[in-house]
Parts: structure tokens; C-alpha cells; sequence
């Protein structure tokens, strides 16, 4: 009698499930630490403000605002291996109620610049994992909003179209807009195109957004828009049942 072959494992997958479990680790852990230097940091700043000099609040401020933003990029790393621990079933999402809910959660923002964000009536429902669509949309929308003209009126406009297997959605504005040179490099993990100074963020926006269009399928990436501004594009597959559900972790 014929045995069967045992499956092996996919090595790939493996080292894929390693690195994800030590991204995890990293982040979730490091967090104490880097509380207790940016809280103790700030208390000094309270309570000895007085007796330092203006070289020593310096070098405080420096060590908090470093902790700040250590703290940020551990919260992102702990955001992108979420994405596989914490995955939910695909389930109808109404893309046009979701933009609704981002445009609600992003109204002081949109409202401090005097923002147009249009949307194609109606938007589709579409097979997804509802809250990494939402994280999607919100971190493309952030970055229309942060990397604006200062003297143009911020102008967005999400689009959608389909062919036989893919939803395809774009997300168009007139801000500052991205080097044909760089267009790849942005997908990258924290790489950022401009300093603290000129604007604040940590480069995170565009990996997750990257991460979640792949797990559903997709692909993303970004053109020159007509303004000068980004088209940013992503498709997502219409058949979701090829993406199972990950295993979950607090």
C-alpha cells in the first residue's frame, strides 16, 4: 500500500512567521523601558527647570523628543505585525460609509486647512478585513493632509473602478507630491523623503498601507498627478478567500 508524502513546511513562510514573532517581541517589549526614560526625562524638565542651564534643557529636550519618537516607531512596528496577529475574516465593507467615517475622524484636521475631500457616489462594497481598510484609508488621507502646499487649497478625490478580478481604487491630490525617483523607496519601512523640521511623521503611513494591499491581494503604488500632486493607486482582490485568517495574539 502507497504511503503519502508528508508535507514539509515552507521554509519561506517560516522564516517569514520568525520575523514577524521577533518584530512583536521588539516592540511590545521595549515599550516599558522607553516609557521610563521620556516620563523621568519630562519630570526632570519639571522639576528641576530652574536649576538647569540653557545647554542642559537642550540636551533634555533632545532626550525626550528622541524617546517621543522611539516610542512612535516601536508603536508602528507593534501596528505592522499586528496586521498578520490580529487579521479579521473578510466581510462586505461599504467603502463609501468608510471614507465617511475617516472624513469624521480626520475633520480638525481637514477643517485646519480648508480641505476638499470628494468621493465617488456610490463608492463599492467590497470584500475586505474591515478595520485594515480603515487603517489604509486613514494613512493614505494623512499624508494628503500633511504633505500639502501651504498656499494651495488642499484638494483629495478618491475614485474606484473594477475589472474581472480587482477593485481598483485611487486617491488623487495637488499637495507637494513625491520624485518619480522615490516612488518605490516610500513603501520602505520608516523612510522618509524630508526631516522632522520640515514635516513630522515617522515613515510608517505608506509600509502598513503597503502590508494591508498585499494581504488582500493587491498591489499599490503612486504617479504624478496633472497638479503636481500625488495619484496614489491600490488594488484589492475581489475574491478574498485566498487570504485566511492569521492566528491571533493580545
Amino acid at each position: 500500500m502507497a504511503t503519502q508524502d508528508p508535507i514539509l513546511p515552507d521554509p519561506l513562510e517560516a522564516v517569514r512567521n520568525e520575523l514577524n514573532d521577533f518584530t512583536y517581541t521588539v516592540s511590545h517589549d521595549l515599550g516599558a523601558p522607553l516609557r521610563s526614560v521620556v516620563s523621568f526625562s519630562k519630570l526632570i524638565q519639571q522639576k528641576y527647570e530652574h536649576s538647569l542651564d540653557d545647554k542642559g534643557k537642550h540636551y533634555l529636550e533632545f532626550v525626550t523628543s528622541g524617546g517621543e519618537k522611539a516610542q512612535a516607531m516601536l508603536q508602528g512596528l507593534l501596528q505592522y505585525s499586528r496586521l498578520r496577529t490580529q487579521a479579521k475574516p473578510p466581510e462586505p465593507v461599504n467603502i463609501s460609509a468608510l471614507v465617511e467615517k475617516c472624513r469624521i475622524a480626520l475633520k480638525d484636521r481637514i477643517s485646519a486647512c480648508a480641505a476638499f475631500l470628494i468621493a465617488d457616489s456610490p463608492l463599492p462594497i467590497i470584500e475586505a478585513d474591515p478595520d485594515q481598510l480603515f487603517m489604509l484609508f486613514m494613512a493614505v488621507l494623512n499624508n494628503s493632509l500633511t504633505y500639502r502646499r501651504p498656499d494651495v487649497a488642499l484638494r483629495i478625490v478618491i475614485t474606484a473602478s473594477e475589472t474581472q478580478d480587482n477593485w481598483k481604487f485611487t486617491i488623487e491630490d495637488n499637495g507637494i507630491g513625491i520624485p518619480a525617483a522615490q516612488s518605490t523607496r516610500i513603501f520602505g519601512l520608516f523612510k522618509r523623503l524630508h526631516t522632522d523640521e520640515e514635516y513630522a511623521g515617522i515613515g510608517m503611513g505608506l509600509t502598513l498601507s503597503r502590508r494591508i494591499v498585499e494581504r488582500h491581494g493587491g498591489t499599490i503604488g503612486t504617479l504624478l498627478a496633472e497638479s503636481g500632486g500625488v495619484l496614489l493607486w491600490f488594488t484589492l482582490a475581489k475574491s478574498q478567500t485566498h487570504h485566511p485568517k492569521e492566528a491571533s495574539r493580545d
